[in-house]
């Protein structure tokens, strides 16, 4: 697992700075596409962890009993990806800049990522010491 995790920590440093960047805005002025390249980035990394061979395909692997956490990760890629298009797409609405909700919704949504991510570092983690310690034992 740790080859996997290692190829996903550039996605995930690309990930984290594209979403630094959309939290700077203060309105939905010009953020439109930088919301469609998170949507994107998004897609891309959220494929890498769930297709054959990916993170979550390797974090299964140590049995049923993690399956409801990465269920409930997955379940998040969907709330995430549906969150940020539909961000996006109020942002290209005219008249969005005056949108007094927008920045807090979108707060939500990127607040929502951040927690998924601290979530599945720890999973991750867990496991990789798992694995150290069963490799310890051999």
């Amino acid at each position: 697992m740790n080859v996997v995790n290692k190829e996903l920590a550039t996605e995930h440093q690309e990930l984290m700075s594209l979403i630094d960047e959309v939290e700077a805005f203060k309105s939905s002025a010009g953020i439109q596409p930088l919301l469609e390249r998170l949507h994107e980035l998004l897609i891309r990394h959220f494929s890498h962890e769930q297709f054959p061979d990916g993170l979550y395909d390797r974090m299964g692997a140590y049995g049923s009993k993690w399956h409801s956490q990465l269920r409930i990760l997955i379940e998040d890629h969907c709330v995430i990806l549906s969150g940020i298009r539909a961000m996006s797409e109020r942002a290209s609405r005219p008249g969005s800049d005056e949108d007094p909700t927008f920045i807090s919704d979108l707060a939500e949504v990127i607040a929502h990522l951040r927690q998924h991510e601290q979530r599945e570092h720890k999973l991750a983690e867990r496991l990789m010491a798992l694995e150290a310690r069963a490799k310890a034992n051999d």
